[in-house]
C-alpha cells in the first residue's frame, strides 16, 4: 500500500537484516542505500531466509534458517528493535520460506532437514504448536524451500531441492519431552532421539508438489511437477502471476526464471523462461508480481541484485531498473560451497564437506 518492497539479507558477514526501499525509483546502476532497516541483537534474525507482510494487520514476518524462529515485527519497524512477539523452542530449524494466508490468517513454513511443511497462526503466541502440519514418507518432500498458498483453490505449492531422507512424522518437533530428533543435529533437546543409521538418503528429482490446504500427516501430494522437460534445478521462491495464473519459479541452480501452467503436472515444459546474461539474473531465491505497476520482482542472491521486469518478461532480456546492494566486482554470495579438503590415509579417501 505505501510502495515498499521488503528484502530479507541473509549474510552474516553484512550483518544479517530485513531492508526496506521504495518499489518505485529511477534507474540506476550505482549501490542503493535502503530506505530503513530492521538489524541488530535485538532483532534477533539470525539467518533470516524468507519474509511476508500483513498490510491488514501492519506486521511484517520473517524465519530464522538455522534456528526456525519466526519473528513478527510492526511493518513500520526500524533499526535494533525487539520483535513484537517471536515462536521459537517449537517450530524445526533449518527453516528455509514462508508464506502468508491472508485469507486464512495462517503463515505456513517449510522446513528443509526435516522435509516438513508447518502451519501457524498468523497472531501466534509464544511457544504456540503448529496448527498442523506435513511429513512423512508419502509426503515426497525432499529438501522443501519455497512455499506459496493459492487460497481460492485450497492449495499449497512447495520447491523441493530433492535431497530426500526418511523422515518420521513428528521429527524436528522441539516439545521438551515429546521432541523427537536426531542425535546427528549435536542438539541438546530432551525426549526421544532417532539413530544416526543406516542412512536412507537419496537423490529425487527437484519438484514442485501440490497439496491440498488443509492437508495433514503424511499425506501425499495431489499433483507433482517434475522432470527433464521442466528445467526444474534448485528451484526456490515460488509465486503465482495474478494475470495469468502462472506458477513463478525462482530456479537458483539454472540461473533462470520458470514459468508453468496454472494447472500444470508431470513431465511438462515451461510456458517461458526468463534466463541470459542480459537479465542480471544469477542464483535467484525469490519472485513476486507487483500487480498495482505490472511489474515482476526477481531476488538474485549471487550476485547481490533486485532486478524489476515487465510482468510478462521472456527471454535474454535486460530489467527495467535494479536494487544493487554490491559492486559487480563484488565476489558472488556463496552457499553449500566446499571450504575445506582432508585425506584419510588409512581408508585413502578424501572427506570434502558440503
Amino acid at each position: 500500500d505505501k510502495g515498499e518492497v521488503f528484502v530479507a539479507n541473509d549474510k552474516e558477514s553484512a550483518d544479517t537484516s530485513i531492508l526496506v526501499y521504495n518499489s518505485q525509483f529511477p534507474p540506476t546502476d550505482r549501490i542503493m542505500e535502503p530506505k530503513r532497516r530492521i538489524a541488530g541483537p535485538k532483532a534477533d534474525l539470525g539467518m533470516v531466509c524468507g519474509v511476508a507482510i500483513s498490510t491488514q494487520h501492519g506486521e511484517l514476518y520473517s524465519v530464522q534458517g538455522e534456528s526456525g524462529a519466526i519473528n513478527a515485527f510492526a511493518l513500520d519497524a526500524t533499526g535494533n528493535v525487539d520483535p513484537l512477539r517471536q515462536l521459537d523452542g517449537v517450530t524445526p530449524r533449518s527453516t528455509a520460506g514462508i508464506y502468508l494466508d491472508v485469507k486464512n490468517d495462517e503463515l505456513v513454513i517449510t522446513t528443509e532437514h526435516v522435509n516438513r511443511l508447518s502451519v501457524f497462526p498468523r497472531n501466534f503466541s509464544k511457544d504456540e504448536e503448529a496448527k498442523r502440519f506435513v511429513q512423512g514418507n508419502k509426503t515426497m518432500l525432499a529438501d522443501p524451500h519455497g512455499v506459496f498458498v493459492d487460497a481460492e483453490l485450497n492449495e499449497i505449492y512447495v520447491t523441493n531441492h530433492g535431497n530426500w531422507r526418511e523422515t518420521q512424522v513428528g521429527e524436528g518437533e522441539r516439545r521438551g519431552p515429546d521432541s523427537l530428533t536426531r542425535t546427528a543435529l549435536g542438539y541438546t533437546e530432551p525426549g526421544r532421539v532417532l539413530p544416526l543409521g543406516p542412512s536412507t538418503g537419496k537423490f529425487l528429482p527437484p519438484s514442485i508438489n501440490v497439496y491440498s490446504r488443509t492437508a495433514e500427516g503424511n499425506a501425499p501430494p495431489l499433483r507433482i511437477i517434475s522432470g527433464p522437460k521442466t528445467k526444474l534445478n534448485l528451484p526456490d521462491g515460488i509465486n503465482r502471476d495474478p494475470v495469468t495464473g502462472e506458477l513463478i519459479i525462482a530456479n537458483t541452480g539454472d540461473d533462470s526464471v520458470l514459468f508453468f501452467a496454472k494447472d500444470a503436472t508431470g513431465d511438462v515444459a515451461p510456458t517461458r523462461i526468463l534466463r541470459g546474461p542480459n537479465t542480471k539474473i544469477k542464483g535467484p531465491v525469490g519472485v513476486v508480481v507487483d500487480e498495482k505497476h505490472n511489474e515482476l520482482w526477481v531476488v538474485s542472491w549471487d550476485n547481490h541484485i533486485a532486478g524489476v521486469f515487465p510482468r510478462d518478461a521472456q527471454g535474454n532480456v535486460a530489467p527495467k531498473r535494479v536494487i544493487r546492494t554490491a559492486a559487480d566486482s563484488a565476489p558472488n554470495a556463496s552457499m553449500g560451497r566446499i571450504g575445506a579438503v582432508a585425506y584419510d590415509a588409512k581408508r585413502k579417501e578424501i572427506l570434502a564437506p558440503n
